[in-house]
């Protein structure tokens, strides 16, 4: 059975909220649905972008803070000898 545009867009925000530490409380999860309404009664085309870009604005949300992809880089000598 095929979800609807709006359940999938609830789904969307519920899940990317909850991956970045949001607890999903009854008070977060109707200010989500608020903004997939609102983004439901918007003119866009697709409703998930209009409230995917909105998140930020309607949630407290930290940007976790990420791991450094390489180790710093530092001079080196491998000991040749001319």
């Amino acid at each position: 059975m095929a979800r609807s545009l709006a359940e999938h867009s609830l789904s969307r925000v519920c899940d990317y909220l909850s991956a970045m530490g949001v607890e999903l409380t009854r008070d977060v999860m109707l200010q989500a649905l608020t903004l997939v309404e609102a983004g439901l009664a918007s003119e866009q085309k697709d409703p998930l972008q209009f409230v995917m870009t909105r998140v930020h604005d309607h949630f407290a949300i930290q940007n976790p803070d990420l791991p450094t992809t390489a180790p710093p880089i530092t001079r080196g000598s491998m000991s040749f000898k001319p």
